[in-house]
């Protein structure tokens, strides 16, 4: 492109023209090329290989529908759901009498214990809570978070842990429920 713009400076505008034109059509077809093949390229391996556990109790995240509001919890716990695509979630928290503060997800590939996409989930998956009476009060995510090891189809167990951290700082973070669910990440 340099050489094309050197030569119609020099005033040798057809060589010129044509450089600059033949550089951006290759550049074109080279980019679209590589776009095209990498859209098929499985290139997250995180989940191959992984096997779910036999041994221990897991649940599915639940398709995210009209069905949501028949849920009937009777004890703090979470649920979670399938969202929009598959590696995309959303939850419902339910929570008894708790102060003023933000509960969050942190989520393990359950066999190694590798924590999954740490600050994406803990940021996105964030619920403003305070529930000042001892009835069970359900508290749901506005937005979505995503799992991004592994893809579509990919499934491997998980341990999902519901943290809460007090807007009292000088209070510390705490666990308040563990479960096991079995999740795949988003392709991206």
């Amino acid at each position: 492109m340099v050489l094309g713009i050197i030569r119609i400076v020099k005033k040798d505008y057809l060589k010129g023209i044509l450089q600059i034109v033949s550089t951006g059509v290759l550049a074109a077809v080279t980019f679209s090329y590589f776009t095209f093949a990498l859209m098929f390229y499985p290139y997250d391996f995180f989940a191959e290989g992984l096997k779910v556990p036999e041994n221990i109790k897991f649940e599915k995240p639940i398709k995210l529908n009209d069905e949501k509001d028949r849920i009937n919890i009777h004890q703090q716990d979470f649920i979670l759901y399938d969202y929009f695509q598959p590696g995309i979630y959303k939850y419902d928290l339910f929570l008894y009498k708790i102060e003023k503060g933000k509960a969050y997800l942190k989520i393990f590939e359950i066999t190694k214990n590798q924590i999954l996409s740490e600050e994406s989930i803990k940021k996105k998956s964030q619920i403003e809570v305070e529930n000042k009476t001892d009835e069970l009060r359900r508290f749901e995510l506005k937005d979505d978070f995503t799992i991004y090891e592994g893809d579509w189809g990919q499934f491997y167990g998980s341990r999902i842990e519901v943290w809460f951290k007090p807007d009292d700082v000088n209070k510390p973070d705490r666990k308040l429920i563990t479960k096991n669910y079995i999740i795949q990440g988003w392709m991206r």
